[in-house]
């Protein structure tokens, strides 16, 4: 008898419109919190970016003044862009592991290479370019 029943609830589970509905609204916040994740990287990023530039051109301003700063932003416009290419990196894993899982849920073929991991490889490139760049800049 147990049986019939669990085949029963597993017979409704994969009838029942709800459970899709469930999944669906999952995989969209999944998507939204993905793709917040990549504003929040980018601001991080480029705030990496302008700190490492705004300070060099103030050391090289002082340098025609004779009042020479040390480059002390260097290491903070290196740090944000390597910690945020390591947490997109991260988010981006957390990311398809999660969405893989859902997947799963709905017995369909998992798809890896949706908009939000598309755009989270993207940034990542794009991070790891930056770093490579104010490397060679400093």
């Amino acid at each position: 008898m147990k049986d019939e029943e669990q085949i029963s609830v597993t017979e409704k589970q994969d009838t029942d419109p709800r459970i899709d509905l469930a999944i669906e609204r999952t995989r969209l916040a999944l998507e939204r919190t993905q793709l917040a994740w990549i504003r929040t990287i980018i601001t991080m990023i480029t705030a990496g970016i302008a700190i490492d530039r705004g300070f060099a051109a103030l050391h090289d301003a002082r340098l025609v003044t004779g009042d020479a700063w040390v480059k002390n932003g260097h290491l903070a416009g290196l740090v944000l862009s390597v910690s945020g290419t390591l947490l997109i990196t991260l988010a981006t894993i957390l990311y398809i592991k999660r969405t893989g899982e859902l997947y799963r849920m709905e017995k369909k073929k998992s798809r890896i290479f949706d908009p939000g991991t598309i755009l989270s490889l993207l940034v990542t490139v794009i991070g790891l370019l930056v770093i490579y760049f104010i490397l060679i800049a400093g």
